[in-house]
């Protein structure tokens, strides 16, 4: 298995030179020209997924700029949550100590800080591609007709 392995590897080699073992070859033969036309249909097909490759990283890296920035924007909420309940606990103990030197029970519990935002996800492969293919049928209407809505046809 792991012969296999090697020969496939040996044999799959991406730029190996067509004419690379010293020997004289016939550039007019068929077995010749059907290495030549492989070798140029592999390196269309690798220019071919390289360039989709390319449209890919930059859809992933717009996604990713739209989610740093709704992150951003989580956590400087999250830090003015945070802030305005540090202010009013700090206000609660204000009122406790005073009400711990007339003897009285403070007039109000301590405030509970509540839930923060979670974090948003971070966009994946698939969630880009998911947006590139809900995006396609824009020009139907919302139940399927392509009717303008308010002519009748006979």
């Amino acid at each position: 298995m792991k012969l296999a392995a090697q020969e496939e590897k040996k044999n799959g080699k991406k730029n190996a030179p067509l004419v690379g073992d010293g020997m004289p070859r016939l550039l007019t033969g068929d077995e010749f020209y059907n290495q030549v036309s492989e070798h140029r249909r592999a390196a269309e097909e690798e220019a071919a997924a390289k360039e989709v490759r390319q449209i890919e990283r930059e859809g992933r890296a717009a996604a990713m700029a739209v989610w740093k920035e709704a992150e951003a924007a989580r956590l400087k909420r999250n830090e003015e949550r945070r802030a305005t309940y540090k202010e009013e606990v700090r206000l609660w103990e204000e009122e406790r100590d005073c009400a711990k030197l007339e003897k009285r029970r403070p007039r109000w519990t301590k405030p509970k800080q509540g839930k923060l935002e979670s974090p948003l996800p971070k966009p994946t492969l698939d969630d880009v591609e998911e947006d590139d293919e809900c995006g396609v049928n824009e020009d139907k209407d919302i139940d399927g007709n392509d009717s303008d809505g308010g002519s009748l046809e006979v």
